[in-house]
């Protein structure tokens, strides 16, 4: 496999995951009062993940920039 399918399904499984835990915070903070504990542990995830984000959109555009350029003409 090339890195790019390796970082798109890391990308895949990680966005999963996020979603997974959100979800189920979600579920059990409207059961019990929010915890000091729970609450910055979800915002270092999902800044993990918006941090992940960038680096794959970046990798992406640098990836298929000399394509996009080829293909307009420049």
């Amino acid at each position: 496999m090339d890195p790019f399918s390796v970082g798109f399904m890391t990308l895949l499984a990680c966005t999963a995951i996020f979603y997974i835990v959100l979800f189920s915070f979600i579920y059990y903070w409207h059961l019990v009062k929010i915890s000091f504990v729970v609450v910055p542990t979800v915002f270092a995830f999902e800044f993990f993940a918006m941090g992940f984000f960038i680096v794959c959109i970046i990798s992406l555009v640098i990836n298929y920039l000399p394509q996009a350029i080829g293909a307009a003409g420049f």
